[in-house]
């Protein structure tokens, strides 16, 4: 009588095996998932907070060296030449970072993590009411540029934030200090009051992250923004 080999049957997932394997890897995906998010969002805060760092040093480098005098805005990309000063941004490159952006390109502490839409001048926002319009098409215009001395509270007078566009929300180079202290918070297009925290460079050159209800504030952001309210 011949013996024939006992024919192993192959071990396979049941239906409910499988359903219980998607079921589990579902629930880490919902667990793993908001926790890189949220520690990518923490790292580039971080990373965010430390660039206005760089340029609160900057600011105040350039104003040591300019007996007290901030750069100028210069809103006008068109008027950039020998006779119109540069945008902020390039002023502290070129004369305290000793940095060529025609060789190359945007300085990396003026460019923004956060920012969705990055903005070649800068994606931090300079406070038109610290860096003066120089443009030649505004009456209004400021070719000496403010002195920090003339500053009642440094420490509390805004001078670069994090920024964007409302319209497009692309990352802005400036922020409209007349708009930000308007009465109502919809009135502040560049300061960026869709995130948590507003990250600030103050006149002193010191850094906070400011909650978004503190800026909502009327009082408190007319003070922000406008030196003449101390």
């Amino acid at each position: 009588m011949l013996n024939y080999p006992l024919k192993h049957r192959k071990s396979a997932f049941t239906l409910i095996e499988l359903l219980t394997v998607i079921a589990i890897i579902a629930i880490l995906a919902a667990i793993l998932i908001p926790a890189v998010g949220a520690i990518r969002h923490s790292a580039n805060s971080s990373k965010s907070a430390a660039n206005l760092r760089e340029i609160g040093n900057a600011v105040r480098l350039y104003t040591n060296q300019n007996k007290g005098v901030f750069p100028l805005l210069n809103r006008d990309a068109s008027n950039v030449d020998s006779v119109t000063p540069k945008f902020w941004a390039q002023s502290l490159e070129e004369k305290v970072l000793e940095w060529d952006r025609n060789q190359s390109g945007t300085h990396p502490m003026f460019v923004d993590p956060t920012a969705t839409l990055n903005h070649q001048i800068s994606d931090y926002g300079g406070s038109t009411y610290i860096f003066l319009d120089a443009n030649p098409n505004n009456p209004a215009r400021s070719i000496n540029g403010l002195n920090v001395n003339s500053l009642e509270e440094p420490a509390k007078t805004l001078v670069v934030c994090t920024a964007y566009a409302k319209n497009s929300g692309r990352a802005s180079w400036y922020v409209q200090g007349d708009f930000a202290k308007g009465s109502e918070p919809n009135n502040i297009p560049e300061a960026r009051l869709n995130s948590e925290e507003i990250g600030v460079v103050f006149a002193d050159g010191h850094v906070e992250l400011l909650d978004r209800e503190k800026v909502y504030d009327l009082e408190f952001r007319k003070k922000l923004f406008d030196p003449s309210e101390f």
